[in-house]
């Protein structure tokens, strides 16, 4: 019999990937499974003016999570099936007997096997596809907010070491192999290293993160109106620290870039990358106070082209989180090149916990550009989160941002959340 909720057109693929689950994991014997499950839906409202119709306009997100992992032996791997969805999208082809041809919204968020204790010690290596969260978030993060969220396909090795934990990674962002007519100087590699240490200066002074990460980002493409080929080649160093003291904790990240684009095509979009961004936080201990949970106030900065230079001066942050810092708005928070006006902002944030197990959270942001500090705009943010049974969570957020010309726009939205 049919699964209707299985596409005719998507079998196969439903098929060839639980193959490769069993062939995969078919050796795994020794090790114990675990298995999880998170479904999470989102409704979404915003307001803004719109060409069409100034009345307000949602969309329902939908996604699903199953998860299957194998530990506790000398070989672990995970399996992540996703589902991301909007629903009522038009390939969805909701309510008809049909399914759009060549569409599937259901893969593999994370495919990988892990060996541990390599060489008897406390080493391991990952391969496949996975999620690679490090330190903050603030430059690679899982991008949770998304309905897509984020993974790499490559190879990540962590290692234990005397004072510390040193992260490598090679993650493979494009391959064209399938191009006979690139070589390997054509594909997107993001190369890097990631240590992580702790200190104990004294009885109520430490620093429970000191973290240094170097990683590069470099590749040929291929130019549309001449034979040279164009030259991509960035590098960035930084370091982050927090300092606790007294049960006070401040927080400072800084990150610097290098390299150098040269486009055959044209001459703007070329010229030597010399790029910055620093965090400051500073997060409050509260806990003589009743109902605050949390209070920070914070300063970052990432530095914007000057288009007045000839450098590169914008910080560039394709893979980093940028909703979980900027606002819910999302107004500021692309950095995907070195091209972008980058952000100066300050914000304020806390956390209240209320009866009934509810927790209140308050963001004030204010942006200004990152090249001659314009304003840009101001931003509340207002979310409240219920804990529910089944490890469910429940949350409704309201954003109002203000611009600086005066509009105002406004963004909501609902989301239910349960894992299995």
């Amino acid at each position: 019999m049919a699964n209707p909720f299985i596409p005719s057109f998507g079998k196969d693929q439903v098929k060839i990937k639980f193959s490769s689950f069993i062939l995969l994991f078919s050796f795994l014997s020794a090790s114990e499974l675990e298995w999880k499950a998170e479904f999470r839906y989102r409704l979404e409202g915003n307001k803004s003016d719109s060409l069409y119709s100034s009345k307000a306009s949602t969309i329902n997100y939908m996604r699903s999570r199953i998860s299957l992992k194998f530990i506790n032996g000398p070989v672990s791997a995970q399996a992540q099936l996703q589902d991301s969805r909007y629903l009522g999208d038009l390939f969805n082809h909701s309510g008809y007997a049909y399914q759009q041809p060549y569409y599937n919204t259901f893969y593999f968020h994370q495919l990988y096997f892990q060996v541990d204790h390599l060489l008897k010690r406390n080493w391991s290596i990952k391969i496949g596809r996975f999620e690679m969260p490090l330190g903050s978030e603030r430059l690679f993060s899982r991008n949770n907010w998304s309905n897509y969220g984020r993974s790499f396909d490559g190879i990540h090795t962590t290692t234990s070491i005397r004072f510390g934990e040193l992260n490598v990674f090679q993650l493979f962002i494009t391959d064209h192999f399938s191009d006979q007519n690139l070589n390997d100087g054509f594909d997107q590699k993001l190369s890097g290293l990631y240590f992580s240490t702790v200190f104990q200066l004294s009885k109520n002074i430490n620093i429970p993160n000191f973290d240094l990460y170097y990683y590069t980002n470099n590749f040929d493409y291929k130019s549309f109106w001449n034979d040279k080929n164009s030259r991509f080649d960035r590098r960035t160093l930084g370091a982050r620290i927090n300092f606790n003291i007294f049960s006070h904790i401040i927080e400072w990240e800084q990150g610097i870039q290098s390299g150098k684009i040269t486009d055959q095509d044209f001459d703007y979009l070329s010229g030597d990358i010399d790029a910055f961004f620093n965090v400051l936080n500073l997060h409050i201990n509260v806990n003589t106070i009743p109902i605050i949970e949390k209070l920070s106030f914070g300063k970052e900065h990432f530095s914007g082209n000057d288009t007045a230079t000839v450098a590169l001066d914008g910080f560039a942050n394709p893979w980093g989180a940028g909703h979980k810092y900027h606002g819910y708005f999302d107004r500021h928070t692309r950095f995907g090149d070195n091209y972008r006006s980058g952000l100066d902002e300050w914000n304020v944030k806390t956390v209240f916990s209320l009866p009934g197990d509810l927790k209140l959270n308050i963001h004030y942001h204010n942006f200004k550009d990152g090249v001659r500090f314009d304003p840009l705009g101001t931003e509340l943010d207002i979310v409240f989160s219920k804990k529910l049974g089944f490890d469910g969570v429940l949350q409704q957020g309201f954003a109002r941002y203000w611009e600086e010309n005066g509009d105002q726009l406004d963004y909501s939205w609902l989301m239910l959340t349960f894992t299995l």
